[in-house]
């Protein structure tokens, strides 16, 4: 059973279902469309029979020999090529087929977005300056505008800021305070710097590997340190709270709080929670995980 906690997987509130899961493959279900995609932690039988599994959309697998990156679909029924909308509560978000295997949500994401909402909400009123950086298609951006917040939304892809843009148009939040920045993260926020501009809360998810706008090389291993330490000089001092995420098998939630601790805030200013970022499987009742969180938010 999903637990009922801070923390529980928004099922009732998401047009996401992770269906099953078994055999190094997730069965998940998208609005009214089922997808079949690789999951290598999955070495335990599926719950389901093959026929569910057979009635899946289009099933992605990455290109012969690896386990990442770019691959291909096969679709035994067809999706509309410019993609269908999904909700999660109040908003709405365009997902599609991509060709790296995403549809441009992370669903393991809901439940740092209940918990960038509860943060902005428990302001009371009060709006909060957040830079979201390494945006993508703009979950995190919806979900803090629409709980009153002021947000700066960053990535280095015009494509995701565009397609970021229209979910905050079809979520009805076109009017809503939020600045769009197609850059690359280090340049964007040496210049913030410069213009002696704060943010009151940050949320960070970089990738593992990344190219700027003008080709510049994002390394997690190798840029990290520097980044936060960017990031320290545009943070107010007294920050509302800071979300880090990683995909990144090698960056544990513990040394994401580690992070936290040595480039952003002190041990001693606030509450941190960490964990793993997780999908409630509602077919074997477990919790799939899917990379790693820190949160930070200070003592009341």
């Amino acid at each position: 059973m999903n637990p009922i906690s801070s923390d529980a997987y928004p099922v009732e509130e998401f047009d996401y279902q992770l269906l099953d899961t078994g055999n190094l493959k997730k069965l998940e279900r998208f609005g009214p469309y089922t997808f079949i995609r690789p999951s290598l932690q999955v070495i335990w039988s599926p719950k389901l029979s093959k026929t569910e599994w057979d009635k899946a959309n289009g099933e992605f697998r990455h290109h012969k020999g690896k386990s990442t990156g770019g691959g291909e679909w096969t679709f035994r029924n067809p999706v509309p090529k410019n993609g269908w909308p999904l909700q999660f509560r109040d908003l709405i978000f365009t997902v599609q087929t991509t060709s790296f295997g995403h549809l441009g949500l992370f669903p393991e994401q809901a439940q740092n977005w209940v918990w960038i909402a509860n943060q902005v909400k428990g302001l009371n009123g009060n709006k909060p300056n957040v830079l979201n950086m390494f945006g993508y298609t703009g979950a995190s951006t919806l979900v803090a505008a629409a709980a009153g917040a002021n947000v700066t939304h960053l990535d280095a892809s015009k494509a995701s800021v565009t397609w970021a843009r229209k979910n905050l148009e079809s979520s009805g939040l076109a009017d809503y305070p939020v600045r769009w920045i197609v850059d690359d993260a280090e340049k964007f926020l040496k210049r913030e710097h410069r213009r002696n501009r704060r943010y009151d809360a940050l949320i960070i998810d970089p990738p593992s590997f990344g190219r700027g706008p003008k080709g510049e090389v994002w390394s997690i291993e190798t840029q990290m340190a520097n980044l936060l330490n960017l990031c320290k000089n545009v943070l107010s001092d007294s920050p509302k709270f800071i979300l880090l995420t990683t995909h990144s098998p090698g960056l544990s939630s513990l040394t994401l709080k580690n992070m936290m601790i040595k480039f952003l805030i002190s041990p001693d200013s606030g509450v941190f929670h960490t964990g793993d970022m997780s999908i409630y499987d509602t077919g074997s009742e477990l919790h799939l995980p899917n990379g790693f969180y820190a949160r930070f938010s200070p003592n009341s």
